[in-house]
């Protein structure tokens, strides 16, 4: 039995593939076509390492891309008199040139952000620790008496272990935070259509009876109040953008009202109180084929129902193994079984058709990465192109889903 499902799988993928492949390129739409006033479709990547074909395929199948990383604030700004906008500035160009929207990813993370906002003091040289007796040497920065064998240090471990000396006041880290984002967009005023101004803000693992904020980053030398902050800072630099609050996960507990979706109604309730002017929320949509897809279209219901617009932010289905949006995921079986390929077709038919059907509500729709090799989840195969950008059966299944009412 198993035989004969293995072959009857293989024939029904070739048989979409070739159904995608052998359409006229007249009426095969591209996904901006398919879904063209209904929502953006957009793409992650920095545009830095691109050929031609991906350039080709940025250009046919979205609308606006979102850098992958060149605009979070360790590569936009290393230390405190130092920006690097050169990758930025050369990738907002290209888009320009080429039709495209950009969106800003991100002001505020407790990830890929120097530890120079959080210090007293930021030397600019490291003195290279001396040893004690009969200890050999130490790079500067090393953990002492590393053991490989030891349980993995928790993020809070980790963020805390890169801070050298005090940490600053909470004045001089908002003082920081406020100069680094009416910097970065005022600098792109005008061009970038809106923000991610804080970014996965909420820990995991909690009941849903709090925000649960991490405890650590800006959520340790400044407190809850930095998000309202961050965002009125963001609206004084550029009044027209966008300003998204974005996470992963958030979906999770929608249906019954608990755990992070709980969590993340109360911030959002929380920041609208505080009039902070924030206009969205982004569910990141790091999914598999087992999500929970009655929790993602209550996600979009509950979070309409604040008066904000949702966008699906970072969108990958893996096509095999665990997949959370968090550290330590399974990376999956590099054998993927034929039939999963179909039941990824699916679950993005689904994912979409929910999309379509509360169009008013959903601003865009961004897939994280370009193709399965040029993806996060290298290895799962999470997106619509192989890695030689030839449509998979979840793009036709995709476009299939554009026809929803």
């Amino acid at each position: 039995m198993m035989k004969k499902f293995f072959i009857a799988g293989f024939i029904l993928i070739e048989a979409l593939a070739v159904s995608v492949h052998g359409q006229d390129n007249a009426s095969l739409k591209t996904l901006k076509q398919a879904f063209h006033g209904k929502f953006l479709i957009g793409c992650a990547d920095d545009l830095t390492s691109n050929n031609d074909a991906y350039q080709a395929s940025i250009k046919a199948q979205y609308d606006i891309v979102t850098p992958e990383n060149c605009m979070k604030p360790q590569s936009l700004h290393p230390s405190e008199d130092v920006y690097n906008f050169k990758t930025a500035d050369a990738m907002l160009d290209w888009c320009q040139k080429n039709g495209l929207k950009v969106w800003g990813h991100t002001l505020g993370w407790h990830s890929q952000t120097p530890n120079w906002f959080f210090q007293a003091v930021n030397p600019k040289t490291e003195e290279t620790q001396q040893p004690q007796q009969g200890q050999p040497p130490r790079r500067p920065g090393a953990r002492p008496n590393f053991d490989p064998n030891a349980p993995r240090p928790t993020m809070d471990e980790m963020w805390a272990r890169g801070i050298k000396g005090d940490l600053a006041s909470k004045e001089v880290a908002l003082e920081r935070l406020e100069k680094h984002i009416k910097t970065v967009v005022g600098r792109y005023k005008g061009r970038i259509i809106g923000w991610d101004v804080f970014n996965e803000s909420i820990a995991d693992g909690g009941d849903g009876s709090t925000e649960n904020l991490r405890n650590f980053s800006w959520y340790k030398v400044v407190g809850p109040e930095v998000l309202a902050k961050a965002f009125k800072w963001a609206h004084e630099a550029d009044p027209k953008a966008k300003l998204y609050y974005n996470d992963y996960n958030i979906e999770q507990g929608a249906v019954q009202n608990k755990g992070k979706h709980a969590s993340s109604m109360l911030l959002l309730k929380r920041l609208i109180k505080e009039g902070a002017p924030i206009t969205g929320v982004g569910i990141q949509g790091h999914w598999h084929l087992d999500t929970n897809l009655a929790d993602v279209e209550k996600a979009i219901e509950n979070y309409a129902s604040l008066g904000l617009k949702v966008s699906i932010t970072e969108l990958d289905v893996t096509a095999t193994g665990e997949n959370s949006g968090a550290f330590s995921v399974n990376q999956g079986d590099r054998k993927i079984p034929v039939e999963n390929y179909i039941k990824q077709a699916e679950v993005y038919k689904k994912l979409f058709e929910i999309f379509m059907k509360h169009s008013k509500v959903i601003e865009r729709v961004t897939f994280w990465g370009l193709s399965d090799t040029r993806s996060w989840r290298r290895g799962q195969d999470a997106l619509l192109f192989d890695g030689e950008l030839n449509p998979k059966p979840a793009y036709k299944a995709v476009i299939e889903a554009s026809k929803a009412k």
